[in-house]
C-alpha cells in the first residue's frame, strides 16, 4: 500500500516594505520619520504634522485618499510656495489669429 498524497503548500511572496504613516520626512526641518498623518473621513479632512518643529498642513480628502496622498500634496504646496516668480512656467497664448486680420477681399 502507498502513502496518501498531500497537497503542496503554497509559499507566500514577500511584499516590499511600504513607508508607514509615521515614516515621512518633514519638508521644513528635514527630520526623518517625524510626520504624523491623520485622516478624518467624516469631516473629509487630512492633516500632516511634524512632531519635531510643529509645522502642519491640512487638506480636503476623498474616500480613496491615503496618508501618502496627503503628504505628497503638502510637498507639492511647499514646492509651489518656494518656487521663485521668475522660474514659474509662463503659458503662451496659442489661440488662432482673429478673423479681422484676413484681408482677402479685393475691392
Amino acid at each position: 500500500m502507498g502513502k496518501r498524497k498531500t497537497a503542496k503548500k503554497v509559499q507566500k511572496k514577500e511584499r516590499p516594505k511600504v513607508m508607514g504613516a509615521g515614516q515621512f520626512d518633514c519638508p521644513s526641518c528635514n527630520h526623518a520619520g517625524s510626520i504624523k498623518v491623520s485622516i478624518m473621513k467624516k469631516e473629509k479632512v487630512g492633516r500632516c504634522k511634524c512632531n519635531v518643529c510643529g509645522q502642519s498642513y491640512e487638506t480636503h480628502i476623498t474616500a480613496l485618499s491615503e496618508p501618502v496622498d496627503i503628504y505628497c500634496e503638502w510637498i507639492d504646496e511647499c514646492e509651489k510656495v518656494n518656487r521663485p516668480a521668475e522660474a514659474a512656467p509662463q503659458r503662451e497664448d496659442r489661440r488662432p489669429a482673429a478673423a479681422a486680420d484676413d484681408d482677402d477681399d479685393d475691392d
